[in-house]
């Protein structure tokens, strides 16, 4: 018998415009950080149950894409 696995997913709301925002459970850690689609702002998971973010001001030149780490 074929095994349907499940995502868990939980909810959030961006601190600064409202916009709900969906995550996987499995997406949850704590220093993870996120950007609201709706606002474009950038959002760090603070704690995992319950899940809170709050927005951070990162310099995008410090922000490094984790693609370009795996190329190397």
């Amino acid at each position: 018998m074929e095994e349907i696995m499940r995502t868990i997913v939980k909810t959030i709301e961006c601190p600064e415009c409202g916009e709900p925002i969906t995550l996987a459970a499995d997406e949850v850690e704590v220093s993870a950080l996120l950007v609201c689609e709706n606002c474009y702002t950038t959002l760090e998971i603070t704690a995992e149950d319950p899940t809170e973010v709050v927005a951070v001001d990162i310099d995008p030149d410090e922000f490094e894409d984790e693609d370009e780490d795996e190329d190397e």
